[in-house]
């Protein structure tokens, strides 16, 4: 650190040194060109932007009819069709520009390379200005991407132009003074004195336009998502970050001016131009997908997110080159090729783990969107005392969701860890004493979480059927992984942990037999009632309605007992067992309905009817009473 220091300290002495020089070079500068040459120069900006304001004027009217014809129906064709006139203003500019540079005479020439370079830095500076303008369109929000209004729009296209233009003039005067002969010693005075000027320029861009690009970002968060309130937070606070980057890319071009390095400077601009890109891809990607439903996957939503995290690798690739062997130049070219290639596939494995991800939650969202949980509370509209069962993979498919994520998650951390060279073993080994010892501290919970597993792979319940778990009863409603929610008839939820289930009695898997007893008048024709039941039986089986649900007819199995002067008469039937409590209704109301046309009476109580005390009735009502 010590000999580093000394040598800067000399390299800053000898650079201060040539201030005098510096002072010379600017005073010959008049001299190497005359009144023509400059004003040629500058009418290649002046040309340039001159054209493009004729013609985007010449298409402004026909832009608004374009945003007010398709913006409504089809916004990204407004886009397009808007973008295609920008570009005709943009094309423009460059006919225009390029007409006057090329009297500037042999591209070989100082005069010649300095009027390429005007021109390219004008086809910068509008090209970014073209792309910031077709996603802000101020004063016409119906083609605007940034999720801004107008007069926010307004500023931020003024803001990103700073942005672009401070750092794009500092290259140029590196290049210019290059160009015209300037010594190193020279190039670097001059970068040291102007740097701070620009990077103090940046920080002011960053702290005046916060709260416009702050607006810019919360709009695009979706308010529903998991980390909502972390990333409001960060898109309200990023001025802390951008104020930080534009420090350190100033600390760095002074370092880059001392040691006649442009590597640092050229990373930093490469940072910056990733960064850029990333918000106005981002900003399109939120545009395309923000009117999908969250509730439900899309196709177009899983494709979004893997383009997304695409995008998103690309730049912290791109950025880690730029910083790490641009900017800090931590080693040499050769020496950082085995890093970069372990970066690149450690990304493609983090890509390919995700698109397996999305892809398997996209069609485990789906089957759980189409295929919904029947409701085991209270529906005062169902006609039925009982919620239908779910499918065995739809009552697990939420734990398997879950398994599966966490399952990517930590093998693709250790792969993509691995890759980047970090020894995995101690990782493992560490997981695997944690394990065991949560596995000792909490007996009853790994219990609860081992017997739910059991349950689940042996199929012992599903959502939506009514069981028996020895303390409790009900229909599940839900469980976790290491408890089961049961609904009682009543309406109490009991939360049940798996380990208290010691057995599970199933009252709604594959079919239910009901037995039932009525009372008949002592002098019943059992035959004839037997026959009659047989055939409401069979004529319930042939019913549209029932057939799927009855699985044996409705029958009777005979004479059981002789109680308080009536015959005790046994029926049954076999049913599924969604609702058999609605067939022995139905059936019970056909006997009741049908049996005393054909004589056949149901019991009735033992008793007799009295007088009552003080007269009686009269024999018109005695006969009626009768």
């Amino acid at each position: 650190m010590g000999s580093m220091l000394r040598s800067l300290t000399d390299r800053l002495d000898q650079i201060f040194v040539s201030l005098p020089a510096l002072g010379d070079y600017l005073a010959a500068l008049p001299q190497q060109f005359s009144w023509r040459e400059t004003a040629l120069l500058a009418g290649i900006v002046v040309a340039g932007l001159a054209a493009e304001w004729l013609t985007r004027t010449a298409v402004q009217r026909l832009r608004v009819g374009i945003f007010e014809r398709h913006a409504g129906e089809s916004p990204l064709r407004a886009f397009l069709h808007g973008a295609l006139l920008d570009a005709l203003a943009l094309l423009a500019l460059g006919i225009a520009a390029r007409f006057v540079a090329g009297q500037a005479g042999a591209a070989q020439g100082v005069y010649g390379m300095l009027a390429h370079q005007f021109l390219v830095a004008l086809l910068y500076w509008r090209g970014f200005n073209f792309v910031f303008r077709i996603w802000l369109r101020p004063n016409t929000p119906e083609g605007r991407i940034a999720p801004v209004d107008d007069a926010t729009a307004a500023r931020l296209l003024v803001g990103m132009n700073v942005v672009i233009v401070l750092p794009l003039l500092l290259r140029q005067m590196v290049m210019f003074m290059q160009t015209t002969g300037a010594a190193p010693q020279l190039l670097s005075v001059a970068v040291i004195l102007v740097v701070p000027v620009v990077a103090a320029g940046m920080v002011y861009t960053v702290w005046h336009w916060r709260h416009e690009m702050a607006a810019w970002l919360a709009g695009m968060v979706n308010p529903r998502s998991t980390f909502a309130p972390m990333k409001l937070g960060f898109a309200h606070s990023w001025w802390a970050a951008g104020l930080a980057f534009y420090v350190l890319a100033g600390t760095a071009a002074i370092l880059a001016a001392v040691t006649e390095s442009s590597a640092a400077m050229h990373g930093i601009a490469r940072v910056e131009s990733m960064l850029i890109l990333l918000l106005l891809f981002e900003t399109l990607v939120h545009r395309v997908t923000h009117h999908l439903p969250f509730e439900v996957p899309t196709v177009a939503d899983v494709v979004a997110g893997c383009i997304r995290l695409a995008v998103r690798l690309v730049v912290i690739v791109v950025a880690a080159d730029a910083i790490l062997l641009g900017a800090l130049g931590v080693m040499e070219p050769a020496e950082w090729a085995p890093h970069a290639r372990a970066i690149r596939i450690a990304a493609i494995s983090t890509f390919v783990a995700y698109v397996i991800w999305r892809f398997l939650k996209y069609r485990m969202d789906r089957y759980i969107a189409d295929n919904p949980l029947p409701s085991a509370g209270f529906d005062p509209d169902a006609d039925d005392d009982a919620p239908a069962a779910a499918s065995r993979l739809r009552t697990i498919m939420p734990v398997l969701r879950v398994t599966v994520g966490i399952t990517l998650l930590i093998l693709g951390s250790l792969l993509v860890l691995a890759q980047l060279g970090v020894n995995i073993t101690p990782l493992i080994a560490g997981a695997s004493v944690l394990g065991l010892a949560v596995s000792f501290g909490s007996q009853s919970l790994v219990r609860d979480i081992v017997s739910g597993l059991f349950f689940l792979a042996e199929d012992s319940f599903r959502v939506g059927e009514y069981i028996d778990g020895t303390k409790v009863k009900g229909t599940v409603e839900g469980f976790s992984v290491r408890s089961i929610r049961l609904r009682h008839q009543n309406g109490q939820l009991h939360i049940v942990p798996f380990g208290q289930l010691t057995h599970i009695t199933n009252f709604s898997r594959d079919w239910s037999t009901v037995k039932f007893n009525l009372a008949f008048a002592m002098n019943t024709d059992v035959e004839l009632l037997r026959k009659t039941v047989k055939k409401i039986g069979l004529d319930m089986m042939n019913e549209p309605q029932w057939q799927k649900e009855l699985l044996q007819p409705l029958k009777m199995q005979g004479l059981v007992d002789i109680k308080d002067a009536s015959l005790i008469i046994r029926f049954k039937f076999t049913a599924k067992p969604k609702n058999p409590s609605m067939i022995q209704r139905l059936a019970i109301r056909r006997m009741y309905e049908n049996l005393p046309k054909l004589g056949i009476e149901f019991a009735k109580p033992p008793y007799a009817a009295f007088a009552p005390f003080g007269g009686g009735l009269d024999p018109a009502a005695r006969a009626a009473a009768q």
